[in-house]
């Protein structure tokens, strides 16, 4: 009798490969008015991120991205998650919504126990625990897609992200790459309109200056009279939601180290207290940066250990830097993409001379040393002392965006941006490679470096541009040789040569004005990024 076939024996274990991402990323970064809540909203993304590669790996799968030990830290965790298997949506969605309850309810019961004797109206309210418990039950989404190979299953994710607008009522939606609406969505997009108010019809039963109670019992709490304790400045006028106030109780010690022992980051939280106390007129150098094309190079790497091998090249260098980088702090490294603020040892004043283009070379060297195949861009804000967190932060990502589109096909460079406190800004943006030229500029009686005017320069310009010296054409090729002459001037004529024969690599055009554009950005950005004066 012949023995039955084992199909084991002949099937072969093609490897099945999941991809997940979740929402929403930018606009919960987005809606932070301060870099506290900034940075407490990209711990609170890395760590859901970490929960979801946790439960991958509790059970038994593979992950390929982001490449992490099980005692690696949680912080700088991309929300891009590749493994290698059959790890279905709804054990990702757990996973993330058992790591955002954690955050909520460690803050909401710090919150009980220490406002429990200054304000026992309120937390023993049935308003105030319904408020948490509905952002408790914030929608998340979850975006998964699978495939045979990496490449499919990266492709089925793009393809499910681009296609979950259409067609899917607010109510429900049958696309099964995205966690379907709940019922509480109308309550919780509410929230978003109220102070601890989440709707008029809704809202806690209190006044004006009850509410305002509420925020100083907090701030009593947060902010102790020792500056030498972890504490959190909080403003009673204003007016956080919950959503807010939890972005900053996280990077505060004892609610953090509750959530995740590595939650916490001391090396923030000095320099955060540092920048808070400081008074005064000042400047802040701000900076965006990403790695181009990211799926694209992890298509083309296609063998899993390469991939592998990949991201825990990212990771090493976003932890190398956030601990390294000189003069400044982290406040995000997603492995693809980072943020972070610039600052001086000092209180007083703004980095002079060449420190902060220094600094955006030593980061641009930095990255190439890893030597990951994918090239960078930055955006760079030196942003003056009275405008908002937010403001800034909008002024990053559209300086990125820039060096990241700056012309077709061409990236891998760095938009530097001046922001005045009025809102008003002049920008210069070049590839990596001509960045030196800035360090590289002479006066007109030979000083180079922090001994160089710029005034020279910046004079010159300014009457130039009293003449009407970028009028459009016929006089174009008049102006473009005055502005040449001008950049040779103070730069070298050797690299007004360059400038002139490579202009459409470097500016991203070939007309004059794009070139005389290019000179102006250079000498003001340089006027105000470099001068001593």
């Amino acid at each position: 009798m012949q023995e039955p076939i084992n199909p084991e024996l002949f099937s072969q274990n093609i490897p099945k490969y999941t991809a997940f991402s979740f929402a929403p990323m930018q606009n919960f970064i987005e809606k932070s008015r301060r870099l506290r809540e900034l940075y407490g909203a990209s711990q609170i993304l890395s760590y859901l991120s970490w929960k979801i590669v946790r439960a991958a790996q509790n059970k038994g799968i593979e992950v390929i991205l982001p490449a992490i030990a099980n005692d690696d830290i949680v912080q700088g965790i991309p929300s891009h998650i590749l493994v290698m298997g059959n790890f279905s949506c709804s054990e990702a969605l757990k996973a993330l919504m058992e790591g955002w309850e954690d955050i909520v309810n460690n803050c909401y019961e710090w919150l009980q126990e220490n406002l429990n004797s200054e304000l026992p109206e309120l937390i023993n309210s049935t308003e105030w625990a319904v408020a948490w418990t509905k952002w408790r039950m914030q929608p998340w989404q979850i975006f998964w897609g699978d495939g045979e190979t990496i490449e499919t299953a990266l492709q089925d994710l793009e393809a499910r992200k681009l296609r979950r607008d259409w067609g899917a009522s607010k109510e429900t939606t049958k696309d099964s790459s995205q966690l379907p609406d709940r019922s509480h969505d109308r309550l919780h997009n509410r929230l978003h309109k109220g102070t601890i108010a989440y709707t008029n019809e809704e809202k806690l039963r209190l006044s004006t200056t009850e509410i305002k109670r509420i925020y100083q019992c907090i701030a009593k709490i947060l902010d102790p009279a020792s500056k030498g304790n972890d504490f959190l400045p909080i403003n009673k006028s204003e007016g956080l939601n919950i959503l807010e106030l939890i972005k900053r109780l996280v990077t505060y010690e004892a609610i953090a180290k509750k959530i995740h022992q590595d939650f916490y980051s001391p090396r923030f939280r000095e320099m955060l207290l540092r920048d808070e106390n400081r008074e005064g007129i000042y400047w802040n150098a701000w900076f965006m940066g990403d790695g181009d094309r990211i799926n694209a190079r992890l298509a083309k790497l296609k063998d899993r250990a390469n991939i592998t091998q990949f991201s825990h090249s990212l990771r090493a260098w976003g932890q190398n830097f956030s601990t390294e980088v000189d003069r400044g702090l982290m406040a995000y490294v997603g492995g693809y993409d980072f943020l972070g603020v610039m600052h001086r040892e000092q209180e007083s004043g703004q980095l002079k001379n060449q420190g902060a283009i220094e600094w955006l070379i030593d980061l641009h060297n930095s990255w190439q040393q890893e030597n990951l195949g994918i090239i960078l861009s930055v955006g760079f804000v030196w942003a003056g002392h009275l405008v908002s967190p937010r403001d800034i932060l909008r002024h990053c990502r559209e300086a990125e965006k820039f060096a990241n589109h700056f012309a077709a096909g061409q990236r891998d460079r760095v938009a530097i941006r001046i922001l005045f406190d009025n809102g008003q800004y002049v920008q210069w943006t070049t590839p990596w490679q001509y960045l030196q030229w800035l360090a590289d500029y002479r006066d007109r009686d030979g000083h180079r470096g922090k001994d160089a005017n710029w005034s020279h320069s910046y004079t010159n310009l300014l009457q130039l541009k009293a003449q009407d010296w970028n009028l459009p054409m016929p006089s174009s090729q008049t102006d473009e040789a005055i502005a040449l002459n001008l950049f040779g001037l103070y730069f070298g004529s050797d690299k007004q040569e360059i400038l002139s024969q490579k202009r459409s690599a470097i500016v991203g055009a070939e007309d004059s004005q794009a070139l005389i554009a290019w000179i102006e950005g250079i000498i003001q950005v340089g006027w105000h990024l470099c001068s001593n004066i």
